[in-house]
């Protein structure tokens, strides 16, 4: 009846205020990740239906039954556990829905009050005050509300000033401190609530929650980040499938497991943190449920996801038994706090053994390797400014019409996706920033939206063109250089190491300075590669033939069917 009632509450009430109801293997995993006893105080924050809560009751009972132990015994257990979890949530009818969620489930719904959770600790429930208060909890599992684009930011200067992260850090002198001024954009308030986690858990323990993936490595989650060293231990990093939460949001997730230091800790720094990536969540992007097959490729009745296999091998590695794979490692702490930076995907053995392959060249039979650049004297590696094109739409064949290509336009063949846009109707602005946006023969551009990555090359096609900023542009000067560069930028080396950088929570994304660190092998003298370079040559070559006979072959083609139906007529 619990599952069923979850399951219904779950469908119909789908999203409030951003909220999104976790899935229910993430809660069972997170949950036997953390593996609460019955003795822990237990608390979720931000408790939407209760499906946290009921997971870990779910788990404790479990765990409670099959122990050896008399029956009174397990039930006195079991009695103990129902009064220590505890549930703080903003809303009064997500609060009646856990309650009811609870008592489905095996009763426990005391602990469920309504509450701001990032108010004064003494305004919340007398109930959470006086049993699971600051510094009371032993466990902490959580999926906080998620920021929007804009309005879902905490722009409240005086609840912002109560928070760490919601002042301003900035770097002097090599050291990374918090200023008096708070952040008057506002923050996601996914990241008040990591540190109130982090503040509310008791001493030694332990805090499981849901974040965007975006908190493992951009600028805007730095300072949560960095207390999280200062003041835990990490113990895991998940990142989850991009259907986890779907289809009721494409946010990228991840799941960040951690450990509260007590006051006597000195924060750690040469312990290993297990990482992994999820890579199948059981359902499509619709939510539409995906099973396992049978070896005669017949559908069973499990679901398919890796959680389980996930969790084994976390048990491995608690144990010291892990057998490292492609998405399931460890990483020593002490790399990590070298550029705080904790994205497994920066991480993954083989886009890191890229790295050492390509460092292993340098310095060997005269062969150095640099970074793109520094490959030589006047590159240039930046994405041109972003315009909105809405107001220049052209409605057919009109004076001052032009293309405007995004990716997808210059990867085809004959650029069928290319928009045409009319220059008559542009403001002074957008004629400078469509200036800007050109490309010339001979750039090499980098997709670095969504699927990031793609390789072209400005043939004569292109030349003058306007492209969208969706492309990193890539401007070498020397000829015999740019080709070399655009054939090695083309293989697995170039976008492993374009894929171990990129980032984003809902769209994946890669910067100009991440091209421009790519490394690349260099030869002690440029002829070691004039035959790849010739080739390369030689194909560019043929691609720009083969558009200039397809180009005057169109146009032949369009010029005769109308002689013809002129003449028919």
């Amino acid at each position: 009846m619990g599952h069923a009632y979850e399951q219904y509450t779950a469908t119909y009430l789908k999203r409030q205020q951003g909220q999104f109801f976790t899935n229910r293997l993430v809660t069972d995993f997170m949950v036997s990740l953390l593996d609460p006893d019955y003795q822990d105080v237990i608390l979720d924050p931000a408790g939407g239906s209760g499906g946290f809560l009921t997971a870990t009751m779910r788990y404790i009972r479990q765990k409670i039954l099959t122990r050896e132990a008399t029956e009174t015994a397990k039930q006195r257990q079991l009695d103990q556990h129902r009064t220590k979890l505890f549930m703080v949530e903003m809303s009064k009818r997500l609060v009646k829905i856990a309650k009811t969620a609870m008592i489905l489930n095996g009763d426990g719904h005391a602990g469920m009050t309504q509450g701001d959770s990032l108010g004064v600790y003494s305004d919340l429930n007398e109930e959470i005050v006086a049993k699971c208060g600051r510094g009371k909890p032993k466990i902490i599992v959580t999926n906080p509300p998620f920021a929007g684009v804009g309005e879902g930011r905490i722009t409240d200067e005086k609840l912002l000033s109560n928070f760490q992260c919601g002042m301003k850090w900035t770097e002097r002198d090599g050291k990374y401190e918090m200023s008096n001024d708070v952040i008057e954009d506002g923050v996601p308030p996914e990241l008040l609530f990591f540190e109130r986690c982090v503040d509310w858990l008791a001493p030694g323990g332990r805090l499981g929650i849901v974040l965007p993936k975006s908190f493992l490595d951009t600028q805007t989650y730095a300072s949560a980040r960095r207390l999280l060293f200062r003041q835990c231990k990490l113990l895991a990093v998940m990142n989850c499938h991009k259907n986890t939460f779907q289809p009721h949001t494409g946010v990228r997730t991840c799941l960040i497991f951690i450990e509260k230091l007590t006051a006597s800790e000195v924060p750690p720094t040469d312990y290993p943190v297990f990482m992994a990536v999820s890579r199948k969540i059981g359902q499509d992007s619709e939510g539409v449920p995906l099973f396992r097959r049978d070896e005669n490729n017949n559908p069973t009745d499990e679901i398919d996801h890796d959680l389980d296999e996930i969790l084994r091998d976390w048990k491995n590695f608690k144990a010291g038994k892990l057998v490292e794979s492609e998405y399931r490692f460890s990483v020593s702490a002490a790399e990590l706090c070298e550029t705080y930076t904790i994205n497994p995907q920066f991480y993954l053995p083989n886009l890191n053994r890229t790295i050492r392959e390509i460092e292993a060249i340098d310095g060997k039979d005269g062969w150095s390797v640099v970074t793109l650049g520094q490959i030589l004297a006047g590159v240039q590696i930046f994405k041109g400014p972003r315009i909105k094109t809405e107001n220049l739409t052209a409605d057919s064949d009109a004076n001052g019409e032009i293309l405007y290509y995004t990716p997808s336009a210059v990867l085809q063949e004959k650029s069928d996706s290319a928009k045409p846009i009319n220059l008559a109707r542009a403001t002074e602005k957008q004629l400078r920033t469509i200036e800007k946006l050109k490309v010339y023969r001979g750039d090499i551009l980098i997709t670095r939206s969504g699927t990031i990555g793609r390789v072209a090359y400005v043939t004569k096609r292109l030349d003058g063109e306007i492209i969208s900023d969706d492309m990193i542009r890539v401007r070498i000067p020397e000829d015999f250089v740019r080709l070399y560069v655009y054939s090695f930028l083309q293989t697995d080396f170039g976008l492993n190491q374009m894929l171990r950088n990129e980032y984003g929570s809902v769209q994946q994304h890669l910067e100009a300075k991440h091209v421009g660190g790519i490394l690349i092998p260099v030869p002690p003298k440029w002829e070691h590669v004039s035959d790849i370079v010739d080739r390369v040559r030689r194909g560019i070559t043929a691609r720009e033939m083969l558009e200039e006979s397809n180009r005057l072959a169109f146009g032949q083609t369009v010029q005769l069917v109308r002689a013809l139906s002129e003449a028919a007529a």
